[in-house]
């Protein structure tokens, strides 16, 4: 009878102890997925009232985005917006290759935010996130009315040295907004056991020594009942 309750409990306790050793990886590993978030903008807007007419544009040439065009991944005149929410007014744009965007005007309501690149290398930037329209009186940012987009076209080493700085800054300007927090500032740990918070590892560990115990006791177990 120990012989044949070993061989039943042996398998059952090491499919046991895989069962838990995944579910607790999957656990521990949730709370670093849900941790990434977008760092934007990488320059502060100025709000300017609008002049009404087409897009004008110091630097490039003008695109604009408006009614049927405020969907996501439109593309107009070698530039793309992306993560459109036209009621609370944010979106991010993305430049084709060998091209730059030197400024961007998110309307919204009666004025519009004004974001200037000019100063980035080459004189603009390959993407940027987290833009937003000027906040309505009332408070929160207004509905997005229409976006006009200032391209430039750029050199390839422009658009690299344009990529690395904003990423940069971008971070920056969140962090000192409140608006998010850059993954730099990560710990090294939070892909591994879900940041600074103990309690993960604390209950894998324990998940883990289990498993080990129930699998060295079945051994055990096991050999005794063959001799």
């Amino acid at each position: 009878m120990n012989a044949r309750a070993t061989a039943v409990s042996r398998p059952t306790l090491l499919f046991a102890a895989l069962a838990a050793l995944a579910l607790s990886l999957l656990w521990v590993m949730s709370p670093a997925l849900a941790e990434h978030g977008t760092p934007g903008p990488a320059v502060s807007p100025t709000e300017v009232a609008f002049p009404g007419g087409e897009p004008s544009c110091p630097t490039g040439d003008g695109v604009r985005f408006q009614d049927l065009d405020l969907v996501s991944g439109t593309t107009l005149g070698n530039v793309t917006i992306l993560n459109v929410d036209v009621d609370a007014g944010t979106f991010d744009f993305e430049a084709d290759l060998g091209f730059l965007v030197s400024y961007v005007f998110a309307k919204g309501g009666t004025p519009q935010n004004v974001y200037d690149y000019t100063g980035f290398p080459g004189g603009g930037v390959a993407h940027d996130d987290g833009l937003v329209t000027p906040n309505n009186p009332s408070g929160g940012p207004a509905g997005i009315s229409h976006i006009d987009i200032c391209v430039v076209e750029g050199e390839e080493e422009s658009v690299a040295e344009s990529v690395a700085e904003s990423i940069p800054a971008s971070a920056e300007e969140s962090v000192e907004a409140g608006t998010g927090t850059p993954a730099g500032s990560q710990p090294d740990t939070a892909g591994i056991f879900g940041g600074s918070n103990p309690l993960p590892t604390v209950a894998f560990s324990l998940i883990l020594l289990a498993s080990l115990a129930g699998l060295a006791f079945a051994n055990v177990k096991g050999a005794r009942s063959r001799s």
